[in-house]
């Protein structure tokens, strides 16, 4: 009896087994996630993070994600076609890196999850979203719309350079222009006349100090995608107009500029991967709140300074993250 049984029961274990996996294997699918940046951001630091935070949230890539990168080739005024590529492709969701991705990524399409990575644009005044709490579309992300910042790298700047009154602002007008209102409206009550220069292409960057006019006494990058991955030149031009320089990106500063004040980049990519996990476990992106940086981190060069025979005040110094000497 007790041979029959467990017969019996051997003999169904197979095709029961067969009932539960063959939906499982069915059903299986690859997610496919778009990354869109106005460069190739395939060896970018910051994706490696973005990957590494979706492998923690069960995505991992060759087993149930993948990553469908598109880019402008350095131009940002082309990122409508490949937008519209992923779009065709049918991607899970997309995630678009800076202003002009945002914008390309939201003008291809209103039924596709987008999960946003903006530092210079306010989402509800765009247009991407209802409010923070609740965005209510197919977008949300993390964006950052401070003008706290621009009054930040105008005071590092005075507290370095004495008697300040004169700076240079580069401006990439292909991005969001929050960050050039913010300079305008906070400059002037710390006692800085600015020249805004405008900025379209890397070339135009090179061209930029035959523009300066006067003698500016230093020089503020605003941030963008092209200013980011640009940095390493831009220090160079400040270095040898011999400019004190402040960006929003660490990667300046490291390259030679005096001081990158800004959101931790790595922070901010863990906070979309988080997001584009949620979206891709079913939750609606007009149901999750739009987010901003928590995490700020001040990098001064001390050797820049020290070239330009600047003399930085301990106060300063004990406000860095990082001082690289």
């Amino acid at each position: 009896m007790r041979r029959r049984t467990f017969l019996f029961l051997a003999g169904t274990a197979v095709p029961l087994a067969l009932l539960w996996t063959r939906p499982a294997w069915a059903q299986t699918k690859i997610a496919r996630v778009g990354i869109l940046f106005v460069n190739d951001a395939r060896k970018e630091p910051f994706i490696e993070t973005f990957r590494g935070t979706l492998r923690e949230n069960g995505w991992v890539e060759g087993k149930n994600v993948t990553f469908e990168f598109r880019d402008a080739a350095g131009d940002p005024r082309r990122l409508a076609g490949p937008a519209a590529e992923l779009v065709r492709l049918k991607v899970d969701v997309l995630f678009p890196i800076g202003p002009p991705a945002v914008r390309a990524a939201f003008a291809a399409t209103r039924d596709i999850p987008i999960v946003a990575h903006d530092l210079e644009t306010d989402p509800v005044t765009a247009g991407y979203a209802q409010s923070y709490s609740r965005p209510g579309g197919n977008l949300t992300g993390l964006f950052l719309d401070s003008p706290d910042l621009a009054g930040k790298w105008v005071e590092f700047l005075k507290d370095v350079v004495p008697g300040l009154s004169r700076a240079v602002v580069l401006f990439d007008s292909t991005s969001g222009p929050l960050p050039l209102q913010s300079v305008r409206s906070v400059a002037p009550s710390l006692g800085v006349k600015i020249q805004v220069l405008e900025i379209k292409t890397p070339q135009e960057i090179d061209q930029a100090p035959s523009a300066f006019r006067g003698r500016p006494q230093a020089l503020i990058v605003l941030p963008s995608p092209m200013m980011y991955v640009e940095s390493a030149r831009l220090a160079q031009i400040a270095k040898k107009a011999r400019l004190p320089a402040t960006s929003m990106f660490v990667p300046f500063a490291e390259a030679g500029g005096m001081i990158a004040f800004g959101p931790e980049l790595p922070a901010t990519f863990e906070r979309c991967a988080a997001l584009v996990a949620k979206v891709l476990g079913g939750a609606k992106p007009g149901d999750l709140p739009v987010e901003r940086p928590i995490k700020f981190e001040f990098v001064l060069n001390l050797k820049a300074a020290r070239e330009l025979h600047l003399t930085v005040p301990d106060s300063v110094m004990l406000r860095a993250n990082r001082v690289i000497r």
